[in-house]
């Protein structure tokens, strides 16, 4: 596949332009800002990911963790941060946590009120809010994907966000004068406002008969990310908008790898054909000596370089259970 180019719609580097109506404190870190085009197939399900990113609005280092706290002395959360939004910490620091992405919905002053801390979480960070289904495919159904017309949900598109056990599915609703939005499936309950974590992969089952085009917005994302592999197929999404390719990613290095060529002992990692028609795959082959790097399964020919697509499916098929995967940016992004 040939590598795409990041659409730069600013570059803001030292700047704190892009970040305007947004909470900031002054050691907020500014970056590369610009625009992603993903193709959304129609009568298909598309595979899709969010790689640009809502800018970071603190960043700073952690003084303590107690299990259940990140605690920063120096950054005041509560004058910082919005309640009522879910915000993504980034670990940044050199420990073995970072890339970890860790979900946060609230705080008090000093301290982030969060489960299953570590030692190592309590290092450097940064903290950028969560996308929001508004915010991707707009409150308005922006997207254009196909809507419910009458509260069912039978002939509209879905969207499918993971929960950490299966999925959650989101429809929108559009009937002029009783309610126009995103709508829980299940629940029946206004959903726009519903958080998407980027490590997450996102199926969006279009019913209409044209393709969509959604274009996500944000920044680049420069530093680490560890994405959570289960022990089945996990839905991931990669992070990086451009040039992370199968070799560069550094994903070789968390998965299990084949010992021989063959599928045994090795996770599978599937990538979205470009019609969303089906998937090729690929396994990391390490056999010293002989042949270290990735291989596409149905013909055997060198993988290294086939970009990533802006989410990928990893069936977990070795027996280390479940692993964080961690995958880095091309070398380039370093002078984003």
């Amino acid at each position: 596949m040939k590598a795409t180019t990041l659409k730069k719609a600013a570059l803001v580097a030292g700047s704190l332009s892009f970040l305007a109506g947004s909470a900031f404190s002054q050691s907020a870190v500014s970056g590369a800002g610009g625009y992603e085009t993903l193709t959304i197939k129609a009568g298909q399900f598309n595979v899709l990911g969010l790689r640009l990113h809502e800018p970071q609005v603190v960043s700073g280092t952690f003084d303590a963790q107690d299990g259940s706290t990140l605690t920063d002395n120096d950054n005041n959360f509560s004058d910082l941060l919005t309640a009522g939004t879910r915000y993504l910490v980034e670990i940044t620091g050199a420990t073995s946590s970072e890339g970890t992405v860790i979900e946060v919905d609230s705080w008090t002053q000093n301290s982030l009120n969060v489960t299953g801390t570590t030692a190592d979480d309590a290092t450097d960070y940064t903290i950028r809010a969560a996308k929001t289904i508004d915010d991707v495919f707009g409150a308005d159904n922006a997207a254009g994907l196909k809507a419910s017309t009458d509260g069912s949900f039978g002939d509209s598109s879905i969207l499918f966000v993971p929960n950490g056990a299966a999925f959650d599915r989101y429809a929108y609703v559009d009937i002029p004068g009783a309610f126009q939005g995103w709508l829980d499936v299940a629940q029946g309950t206004p959903a726009g406002n519903v958080p998407l974590n980027y490590i997450d992969g996102l199926i969006v089952q279009e019913k209409g008969d044209q393709d969509r085009e959604l274009v996500v917005t944000g920044m680049v994302k420069t530093s680490s990310t560890k994405l959570e592999v289960g022990q089945l197929f996990t839905y991931l999404g990669t992070a990086y908008p451009a040039g992370s390719t199968l070799g560069n990613s550094g994903l070789g290095a968390s998965v299990s790898s084949s010992a021989d060529g063959s599928l045994n002992g090795a996770d599978v990692v599937y990538i979205p054909t470009a019609d969303a028609t089906g998937f090729d795959r690929y396994i990391h082959v390490d056999i010293p000596g002989t042949f270290t790097g990735w291989l596409e399964i149905a013909t055997g020919n060198p993988a290294d370089d086939v970009e990533l697509s802006s989410a990928i499916i990893v069936d977990q098929a070795g027996s280390s259970g479940p692993y964080n995967a961690t995958v880095t940016p091309p070398a380039y992004y370093a002078d984003l």
